[in-house]
């Protein structure tokens, strides 16, 4: 189908525009009843869109009744029907009016095409504001024959004065697509009730999940010429300085804001400060996107893929960038990199191939094209289609840059066996042996920023930690990391995760930690996994002798409370437990049966008794606090070792990794009562370096976590304490179905002349090593340079690295054995050269010379490396020292020199013995990741599991479908558009406009998850939870005083309703704990029910009462009193303790669709806001943030105060949290009418169950 010659498009209205054909399969068959006829599901499928004269018939033929009275059962069907609607309302189709809006806006006109009689549509259509949108309404009734007869669609084409072809026919059934087929229409099909079958799709030009996607269709193709190329280009660098200017004068405005606070507030003003704060923390978010849109500015993509979506039938086209594009109007115009799709531009072959988006399946396209761009300057040098990501001739381009250039290249860049690395879920275990110069580091990196990209509902920066060797690595990948758009997360060494894991026991004016002291050979007993399996022998051993086995009795009645089996099985069952929470635990299991043992028996005790045995039997096992030291027991875990015949050193205050990786597991196994929430996923880096005893210890006390582990044994420096091969660490790691090893063989980072160079160098162990596979790019032959004595060593080093600069080197590493001789070395050569910070505490990898012993080059790569001095005393013909020599070797980009005196170590001088051949590892490769695939099924199978679901529906419901949805009339722009102009028009929210830089697909039905007739509906808002408005929108505007006062009340069962000169106020005893206030503007309004519990599941005891000046409300947990003169609404709890009020002055406002509920919190009042995930709650104390997760299944707000009670708000839109004084605190939500929940309980874990448990959302029928 070519939509540039399309002219109109055409509307089924029932099922495809509006949400009401579910009611004509539920109610055909209920009127069919009346009568005495008995219809399945599957029958009344058929009636759909199903006109004149073809209904009657089709009844009387189905029941083989020539006297079936069509007229009285339509005319009963219309009538129950109409009823149903009238009390639920009609909702609008997903998708309806962003394209109605589209085609308005390209000037392609609009027309309805229904089955329908006309009044009816009419009134349906006016109802929901859709009527102006429409040039022409065409009804079955304005033709002799309904559909599937041509008829209808043939009338609409001559009412439009357009032929068929000239107009898109947008039909949901099998009997509308069969009529504008046959009027020659292109036939676009959403279906509703009905997939189609094989017949059907051969009559539609594309079929779509929803109608939006239908604006796809109409998108312009991007050329494939080069002119065609340049124009796009021009465009998106046009929209790309746009959104950059944009943000540039947002940055500007909220700096002016800051001036005014700081003239107009001075430092002890407190509403003062909460509005610097907040403005502060919106300049910080918007200095991010700035970054993002300079990104996006300087080169707005690097790829192109072309592909058709077989369920569309319809070609699309994406640019591939660094960062998303949007435009004014949100459609993307370049993808972000991470996007799920862009993974197809990276790994597949061209033909039919599968994307992955987490939580949603598997899609498959076929992809047409796959095109790589050379962009500078502005200028397009280049192009060209490849069937892989990149040809070898650009890749060895991008490589030959210095450093600095080939970072901003990288994304580029990435190849397959990396991207599958990138991509696989965080929710799995995955170890990467990458040889030097595979891109482990930068892999690792892009692969947190992915997660975080499109895993934001499970992971946030605070749940990552990266591990590395030195703090140098560290500092640069940190560094790194906010060119990915990732921040905030924690990086630090094993050793300072290790005392991160001592928590409160770890003075650092009294311990102290240093590196491992790798000249000691008795050191390395202390690395492996043998000495972990000692240590925990002895911490079972001391449990063992702590925890009494014994069977248990009652005093008096002589009965057992406990046995020592039940104990010993509970101890078994809880292995990752530690020893204080365990007898906490059997404290808690053997008080609760001797409380049961003593009340309702007939044995009884003094008092006096009674509290020696509470006493005793609430810390029979022990009061839980271990009062040893953990550096006490592991002194004496040390000794015992000793005794055991294993030399070992006992310190009193300074630790090496594997001391302090044993004191964290002392303490996570023995003392820990209190868990404290640690990283969700850890990254490790040059992970070859930790001995297995680090592994073990870090598994046990991060357990639950997942692991992204990269390495490579060849550059274990740490022969005797790291790991020279996987095969241990894979079977403690890999232990889930979809955990995997991955290999990344090809080595991008060396020259051939240097990478030859190392693989000798390697020739001269005498260990295994994973094949290598390297990129051809040439450079200059690796130079060996003998000097005769120490001044000529420096001065031709420093010859060397002048020359270097001269060249355009931006990175330079001068690699010493060790410390003492870098630090010597740095000391001289600074005389000459400007040398980077030599102090390597201090030291940041970047521009310029660094002076680095070979150990704290590990994950560094530099432009041209010059190895200071190899002389065989340094560096002995051994294992170790063939590892340390092969990574200084392998740092190297482009140049490498080697410069000694005296005697060359022999690793670099002799000639590997002919026939000698290197011992390898097998090769694994890794494959797509398989978490997501799911059970495929026919179309006939789907259809007939939603026949049965429906059927099931129907049975079990009166009535079906959702609530009405008030939307305003064309035309007609009033306060509620004027200030949703106001609360959408400021900029965005980044992760919303990530959201939308990704094409949105829906996954083929294979699992059965959108088989039922409604969809999971999702929060409608361009805000993400955290989002900080603007201080412009936080003042409610155009409110005053209005009459409160309560006029009326009416008590039932399950609410009391108040009713004052503005509005009707609910309130709604739903449980004990939980009161529902409800309240609508207007004295002839009534409430309406909410996604959510409008009443009690449960009968229990409630009651009410009224003075002359209260109304009050009370459950076993909660009072709400309402005051008459105001209407404000008061909380306490079973003490009488005032928890919350309303604002006496003014309690609430709606205008517009928004409601304000204004409320008196104190000012010491410490409040939090409810995330995603389980521990998340946002900090809103006297802070403005949007609480609504705008994009998310649809959820309820809820705010949690320290005084023991909890806000949730019912709204399906935006929903703001204002606690700046200066506003008049409020919340305000998006809605007719305003709907929030009070929630009484102390204990905050238990408040968040009862927000889970009681309001979640009713299902609609």
């Amino acid at each position: 189908m070519n939509t540039k010659n399309i002219k109109a498009v055409i509307f089924d209205m029932d099922g495809t525009l509006i949400d009401t054909e579910k009611y004509y399969r539920m109610f055909w068959p209920k009127a069919l009843a009346h009568f005495g006829y008995e219809m399945t599901d599957e029958q009344a499928l058929t009636m759909r869109s199903l006109g004149q004269p073809y209904a009657p018939q089709h009844l009387k033929e189905m029941f083989r009744d020539p006297d079936l009275d069509y007229t009285a059962i339509r005319n009963y069907r219309k009538q129950i029907m109409g009823e149903c609607l009238k009390k639920n309302g009609i909702e609008i189709k997903k998708g309806a009016i962003e394209l109605l809006d589209y085609l308005k806006a390209q000037g392609i006109r609009r027309a309805i095409a229904t089955a329908t009689d006309q009044v009816r549509t009419e009134q349906y259509l006016k109802q929901l504001g859709l009527y102006g949108y429409f040039d022409q309404i065409i009804c079955a009734t304005m033709v002799e024959h309904g559909k599937p007869s041509p008829d209808i669609y043939q009338y609409a084409c001559r009412q439009l004065a357009l032929l068929p072809e000239e107009c898109i026919a947008v039909e949901d059934s099998p009997n509308g697509v069969c009529s504008a087929y046959g009027a020659g229409c292109n036939v676009v099909m959403v279906p509703d009730q009905t997939e189609p079958d094989e017949a059907l799709r051969g009559k539609l030009a594309a079929r779509v999940d929803s109608l939006d996607e239908i604006i796809k269709l109409f998108k312009k193709f991007p050329g494939l010429t080069k002119e065609d190329e340049e124009h796009q280009l021009s465009k998106i660098i046009e929209i790309a300085q746009d959104n950059l200017d944009h943000a540039k004068e947002d940055i500007r405005k909220i700096n002016e804001d800051l001036a005014d606070l700081l003239e107009v507030y001075d430092a002890k003003d407190k509403e003062g400060l909460a509005l610097w704060n907040n403005a502060t923390a919106r300049l910080k978010e918007d200095e991010r996107e700035l970054v993002r849109y300079e990104k996006a500015r300087k080169k707005p993509y690097f790829g192109r893929i072309d592909f058709r979506d077989p369920k569309a039938k319809a070609d699309e086209a994406y640019y591939i960038g660094r960062v998303g594009i949007t435009d004014s109007s949100s459609d993307p115009v370049v993808l972000d990199w991470r996007a799920p799709i862009a993974s197809v531009y990276y790994e597949s072959r061209m033909g039919t191939c599968q994307y992955t988006v987490s939580s949603e399946g598997t899609f498959e396209i076929d992809l047409k094209r796959k095109r790589t761009y050379e962009i500078e300057n502005d200028r397009l040098k280049d192009f060209f289609d490849s069937d892989v990501v990149a040809n070898d001739e650009l890749l060895t381009k991008y490589l030959a840059k210095n450093k600095k250039a080939v970072l901003g290249e990288i994304i580029a860049t990435i190849q397959k066996e990396q991207n599958l690395i990138i991509r696989r879920s965080p929710k799995t275990n995955i170890i990467v042996q990458g040889v030097a110069g595979s891109g482990k580091t930068t892999v690792a990196m892009h692969r947190i920023s992915y997660i975080l990209y499109n895993y934001k509902d499970d992971f946030r920066p605070e749940d990552f930690y990266i591990i590395g060797s030195n703090r140098i690595l560290l500092n640069y990948i940190t560094s790194v990391l906010p060119e990915l758009d990732v921040y905030g997360i924690r990086q630090m060494t094993m050793e300072q995760l290790f005392i991160r894991l001592l928590y409160e026991d770890w003075d650092e004016t009294r311990f102290f930690y240093h590196n491992i002291d790798k000249t000691d050979a008795k050191n390395s007993i202390r690395g492996g996994t043998a000495w972990f399996l000692d240590l925990e022998k002895f911490c079972q051993n001391y449990e063992n002798q702590s925890i009494a086995k014994e069977d248990i009795y009652m005093e008096k009645t002589g009965n057992l409370l406990l046995s020592k089996e039940q104990i010993g099985r509970y101890l078994k069952n809880n292995p990752k437990v530690s020893m204080q929470s365990k007898i906490l635990m059997l404290n808690e299991i053997l008080y609760a049966k001797y409380e049961n043992e003593v009340s309702g028996k007939s044995v009884t005790f003094p008092p006096k008794e009674k509290k020696i045995l509470d006493k005793k039997y609430a810390s029979y096992f022990g009061d839980g606090k271990w009062r040893e030291s953990v550096f006490t027991f592991y002194r004496e875990f040390l000794l015992a070792q000793q005794e055991a015949g294993k030399e070992v050193d006992v310190l009193e205050n300074s630790f090496d990794v594997y001391d302090l990786a044993a004191l964290a597991y002392i303490y996570k196994r023995i003392k820990e009562t209190d868990p404290v929430r640690e990283a969700s996923h850890v990254v490790i880096d040059e992970a070859q370096d930790f001995g297995m005893m680090s592994y073990r210890c870090l598994h046990y006390c991060l357990y639950g976590c997942t692991y992204t582990i990269m390495g490579d044994t060849s550059q274990n420096i740490h022969f005797e304490y790291g790991l020279n091969d996987w095969e241990e660490l894979k079977k403690l790691i890999l232990t889930g179905t979809f955990d995997a090893f991955g290999l990344l063989r090809k080595s991008y980072r060396n020259t051939v002349e240097i990478s030859e160079f190392a693989n000798e160098i390697l020739r001269h162990g005498d260990f295994s090593i994973y094949p290598v596979e390297p990129i051809i790019r040439h450079g200059n032959p690796v130079q060996t340079v003998a000097c005769p004595d120490e001044n000529k060593l420096l001065a031709d080093t420093v010859t060397t690295i002048k020359k270097w600069q001269q060249d355009g080197y931006e990175t330079i590493a001068v690699i010493c054995r060790d410390e003492a001789e870098a630090a010597q070395a740095a000391e001289e050569l600074k005389k000459y050269v400007k040398i980077v910070e030599t102090d390597l505490e201090k030291a940041e990898f970047g521009d310029g010379v660094m002076v680095l012993p070979v150990s704290y080059t590990k994950g560094l790569e530099f432009d041209a490396v010059l190895l200071f001095d190899p002389t065989q005393e340094k560096y002995p013909s051994d294992n170790g020292h063939v590892k340390l020599l092969y990574v200084a070797a392998t740092r190297a980009l482009h140049e490498l020199v080697v410069l000694y005196r005296g005697k060359l170590t022999g690793i670099l001088a002799d000639k590997v013995p002919e026939g000698k051949h290197m011992k390898e590892f097998a090769a694994e490769t890794l494959t797509k990741a398989a978490e997501f695939e799911r059970v495929q099924h026919t179309e006939k199978e789907i259809e007939q599991q939603r026949r049965i679901e429906g059927a099931k529906d129907m049975a079990e419901r009166e009535y079906i479908g959702p609530k009405r949805i008030v939307i305003k009339p064309q035309g007609k722009e009033n306060e509620a558009e004027a200030r949703g102009k106001t609360l959408t028009g400021q900029k965005m929210a980044s992760a919303y406009k990530r959201a939308v830089a990704a094409p949105v697909r829906k996954a083929a039905d294979n699992s059965g998850k959108n088989e039922k007739n409604h969809t999971e509906e999702i929060i409608i808002s361009p805000y993400e939870f955290g989002a900080i408005p603007d201080n412009a929108i936080l003042r409610v505007k155009g409110h005053s005083r209005n009459n409160f006062v309560i006029k009326w009340i009416k008590k039932t069962k399950s609410y009391v309703e108040l009713s004052s000169m503005y509005g009707l106020l609910r309130i709604t005893p739903i449980t004990p704990e939980v009161i529902r206030v409800s309240f609508v503007k207007g004295v002839t309004e009534k409430i309406g029910d909410t996604a959510w519990k409008g009443k009690a599941d449960t009968a229990f005891s409630w009651s009410a009462k009224e003075s002359k000046t209260l109304v009050e409300i009370a459950t076993e947990k909660v009072t709400v009193r309402i005051a008459k003169n105001n209407g404000a609404v008061c909380f306490y709890n079973e003490k009488k303790q005032l928890l919350l009020a309303e604002k006496a002055e003014e309690p609430r406002f709606q205008e517009g669709g928004c409601n304000w509920t204004f409320f008196e919190w104190e000012k010491s009042e410490h409040l939090k806001a409810k995330g995603l995930l389980a521990a998340d709650f946002m900090d809103v104390t006297a802070k403005a943030k949007y609480i609504s997760h705008g994009g998310k299944k649809l959820r309820m707000p809820l705010v949690i105060s320290e005084k023991g009670y909890g806000l949730a708000v019912a709204s399906k839109g935006t929903v703001l949290f204002c606690g700046i004084r200066t506003f008049e605190p409020y919340i305000m939500a998006e809605g007719s009418q305003s709907d929030y929940y009070f929630i009484s309980e102390k204990n905050r874990e238990k408040l968040v169950e009862i927000y889970q448990k009681t309001l979640t959302l009713q299902p609609k029928f």
